[in-house]
């Protein structure tokens, strides 16, 4: 077991990764970043979906403000909304000159080389920047070289540790070299996503299996808001991004009678409806007998076919090599259930991106991206990325500037291994159950759209009995072949953590909000579920509890109502 000692350590090396260790570079030399896979372009940030939601100074920030918490439905942290609206736009305006030093074009620019926004899913009055991520990630990674960040690619970040009262160590596993490695550093941020479960096989996503949630679940820190766990919508055929770009330029959904439904369920902008709302509205139709779902881009301007062939190069070649015109032909589509991955819940945080633990810090996908509330519009997620990394590369260097690590690493090291054994156990078996085998067993319970869309309590406690019953069989036996199916055995562990949490907390909210639509409790109720949803570790028991928050800017109306 190597022992990397460092003042910063950031696990995740998307955006909001990126942000925090270039932030921390400005207070400390030795920044280290630890990613799973490739940092910059092989994360998630990359395939963001086109669009960026950025309060530019002219803009009124007291309407975005109104039409964030309202699209929200009055979950949002509404501080945190402030500060987005406040502090993105110096952000994106870093970012369009950095990549400007390397030759990049990130944000689609007119002819005077203003910012081309557009009103995309969920955009009433706020507008969405045209932003390349590829190009945007190639950035990132190119700077975190040049200021010197250091890098550890292709290690999992399993197991924190505590120093005293603060967290002090991480433990990582280089699944291609079969070694680990103990981290020691004066402050860890949490930047490595969600839990996606695997359903994206074929993109950044699929590596996103909830393990930071979970360490920092294991050490006490608490969790939010996973009642809201997400969900996205695809073709049937391949794996792409691109929704927002294709929702602002016109594309509707139909269903198989041709009408174009989400007009039903949302009267205000039909196909450029929220996730909240498209997908259970996807899920209704179906249900309903009418049946399958398609996307229809035929009617788009020459103009913006162009722009989503440069924007949206993989998806347009995606569709090539299935055969498929998306500007001639109608696209099979379907939801497709995210976890916590994007927005859907994960770690509580303050302003200042520290958890409850001292010495943790959480930003991006991990945490429980507060902008949001439920899902409001398209394009805070990425914005909140380069917001909350900067803001805990800030704090947590803050943080770190007076804490002077212990010399004795004993105690850390004898933690470590312990996590080490039992890490490795599936590799010693001399047979039992592949983990691929395992995270099928989990899509089976968790995503029939009787569990994750139209719910009510009798499904949602049959699968929580089922979940639970997999796991007591099944982890038991897990069995890895190689060091990538051990990294595969640790994911399945972080998936069974992070699904019970999903099913405790929609189980506890009793309304239907946001992507929680309860058949039992159809009507959202301000009066008695106004109320984040907080999970934590007690024990070894899980504690689910709902939990008041403030409203200091926009007050929800006390009532009980059809959810809007």
């Amino acid at each position: 077991m190597e022992i990397v000692n460092t003042d910063i350590l950031v696990v995740g090396g998307g955006a909001a990764g990126c942000y925090a260790a270039l932030r921390a570079r400005d207070f400390f030399t030795d920044v280290t970043i630890v990613s799973k896979g490739f940092i910059g372009p092989g994360t998630t940030s990359a395939t963001l979906g086109g669009g960026a939601n950025i309060c530019f100074p002219e803009d009124d920030k007291d309407l975005w403000m109104r039409e964030i918490v309202e699209r929200g439905e009055y979950l949002n942290d509404q501080e945190w909304v402030k500060i987005q609206l406040e502090e993105v736009y110096p952000l994106a305006k870093q970012l369009d000159q950095w990549a400007s030093e390397y030759g990049f074009s990130i944000f689609k620019k007119d002819e005077k080389g203003n910012f081309v926004r557009r009103k995309a899913r969920g955009n009433i009055h706020t507008l969405t920047a045209v932003i390349d991520g590829f190009p945007m990630m190639e950035t990132m990674r190119r700077k975190v070289i040049a200021r010197g960040v250091k890098i550890w690619e292709n290690v999992m970040a399993t197991n924190l540790f505590m120093e005293g009262k603060r967290v002090g160590g991480c433990l990582g596993f280089h699944y291609r070299r079969g070694e680990f490695i103990l981290f020691r550093a004066r402050a860890i941020i949490l930047a490595a996503g969600g839990c996606s479960f695997k359903v994206s096989l074929s993109s950044p996503a699929a590596a996103c299996t909830g393990e930071a949630q979970c360490m920092a679940y294991d050490v006490g820190a608490i969790l939010r808001n996973l009642d809201q766990a997400m969900s996205q919508s695809n073709p049937e055929s391949i794996e792409m991004h691109g929704m927002t770009l294709f929702a602002s330029v016109g594309g509707k959904f139909v269903n198989r009678l041709g009408e174009e439904f989400m007009w039903r369920y949302d009267p205000q902008v039909g196909s450029r409806a929220r996730l909240t709302r498209l997908v259970v509205g996807m899920a209704k139709e179906v249900d309903a007998g009418r049946g399958p779902i398609y996307m229809d881009l035929t009617g788009t301007s020459p103009e913006d076919r162009e722009m989503l062939k440069t924007y949206l190069r993989e998806p347009m070649q995606a569709f090539a090599s299935v055969g498929l015109d998306p500007f001639r032909q109608l696209i099979p589509w379907r939801p497709l259930f995210f976890g916590t991955q994007i927005h859907g819940g994960g770690v509580h945080i303050d302003e200042k991106c520290a958890t409850n633990i001292p010495g943790l810090y959480v930003a991006g996908d991990t945490s429980c991206t507060p902008e949001h509330g439920t899902w409001s519009i398209t394009g805070l997620n990425i914005a909140f990325a380069w917001l909350s990394g900067y803001r805990a590369g800030q704090y947590a260097s803050e943080y770190g500037k007076n804490i002077i690590p212990e010399s004795k690493t004993d105690e850390m090291k004898r933690e470590a291994k312990e996590c080490i054994n039992k890490i490795v156990l599936p590799i010693k078996r001399a047979k039992g159950v592949y983990p691929d085998e395992i995270t099928k067993k989990i899509w089976h319970i968790m995503m029939p759209y009787k569990v994750c869309y139209l719910r009510n309590e009798e499904r949602l406690l049959s699968a929580l009995s089922q979940l639970e019953r997999l796991r007591d069989e099944f982890l038991p036996q897990m069995k890895a072949r190689d060091y990538h199916d051990l990294m595969k055995a640790v994911e399945v562990r972080s998936m069974f953590t992070i699904a019970e949490m999903i099913l405790r907390s929609v189980l506890m909210r009793k309304e239907s909000r946001g992507f929680v639509f309860r058949e039992d409790y159809p009507y959202t109720d301000n009066i008695n579920w106004l109320k984040w949803i907080m999970v934590k570790k007690e024990k070894e028991e899980m504690k689910v509890w709902a939990e008041e928050f403030p409203t200091p800017y926009i007050e929800p109306p006390r009532e009980v109502y059809p959810p809007r």
